[in-house]
């Protein structure tokens, strides 16, 4: 091999590259588990967009999502929330939604856990075979954003009083009602209603056409209310005092006729009636015939067993035809 100050030169070269590339795979070989670790946790997470809403009617709080869209096996969903006193009392806590934990379905019922006046952070977490993600509802929650349906009034006149009922009414629903003559609006009664149904008297209003309702509900928890459409119905006049004891003497002298006929139809038609139900039967003609006084009893030279002699006696009505004929001889 030939040597000299070029040779030497390009072989120093040629190792200082030989240990910039051991150095460059060392630090491949050290980054592989870094990468190895972020290939795991980064680029398989899963995305955490689930449109996430609130639906709350009639305070009835019902959170609603969409179903994770990834390939899983298995996928549960488990809720929480955070008020104003775990953010503020209890360093930020969150508590889990009793009935909505590892859950299958996209929606849960928070009814009974908002149930304070308070700002409420909603969050999801998603589970997909083993690997997890997050996402929170866009806004806090508040139960005064509820939506308030007016409940159905149903109005109906029973005799001297009208009853109003209401149908869905909350536990804690205050109901004004607004009672006017047709036209006279300015002048409305208004009644408090708490027990349902409410029975209205009408007595004071009968010479009146037409009275009319309306309705307000309020639910003081949330300080808000809303209204019912407005019902009218007709009163009836009032019945004159003659005319009840008329229907009653006339029903009282109909029932007597009634009873009277069919006493005289008893009596007279009574033993046809009788004969045509029970019918009598003849006595057969072997009962007619007469019995003899005496019964001759065969006797045997030879006793094959114990006997007893037995006499028949002929029937009374055979008997007594047997003493007139004598009597006639």
């Amino acid at each position: 091999m030939k040597s000299g100050p070029g040779l030497d030169q390009d072989w120093s070269f040629t190792k200082g590259e030989k240990e910039v590339m051991l150095q460059k795979s060392r630090l491949i070989k050290n980054l592989i588990p870094l990468l190895l670790h972020l290939t795991i946790n980064y680029s398989s997470s899963l995305p955490t967009t689930l449109n996430i809403s609130m639906q709350s009617v009639n305070m009835k709080h019902i959170l609603i999502w969409s179903p994770l869209q990834a390939h899983c096996f298995t996928v549960n969903y488990s809720v929480q929330f955070q008020g104003e006193y775990e953010l503020h009392k209890l360093n930020g806590t969150w508590v889990d939604a009793y009935d909505c934990q590892e859950i299958s379905e996209s929606k849960c019922d928070l009814t009974a856990d908002l149930a304070s006046d308070s700002d409420y952070s909603v969050r999801i977490k998603s589970k997909c075979d083993g690997h997890k993600s997050w996402a929170q509802l866009p806004a806090t929650f508040n139960r005064r954003n509820t939506v308030l349906l007016a409940p159905k009034m149903m109005v109906a006149v029973e005799g001297d009083l009208i009853q109003v009922d209401f149908s869905t009414v909350l536990p804690d629903m205050i109901i004004n009602l607004r009672v006017w003559r047709e036209g006279n609006e300015q002048n409305a009664l208004l009644h408090v209603i708490r027990v349902y149904p409410y029975h209205f008297s009408i007595a004071a209003h009968r010479g009146e056409k037409r009275m009319c309702f309306e309705a307000k509900a309020l639910v003081e928890a949330i300080n808000k209310s809303c209204s019912t459409d407005k019902q009218c119905v007709f009163i009836p006049k009032l019945t004159s005092d003659f005319v009840k004891p008329v229907m009653v003497s006339i029903a009282v002298v109909v029932a007597v006729a009634m009873a009277s006929i069919l006493g005289w139809s008893a009596a007279r038609f009574g033993p046809q009636i009788k004969q045509t139900i029970c019918h009598r039967e003849p006595l057969p003609n072997v009962l007619l015939y007469d019995w003899p006084t005496s019964t001759h009893i065969l006797c045997t030279g030879v006793s094959l067993e114990p006997t007893d002699p037995l006499l028949l006696l002929p029937s009374a009505e055979g008997q007594c035809t047997a003493v007139e004929a004598e009597c006639r001889t």
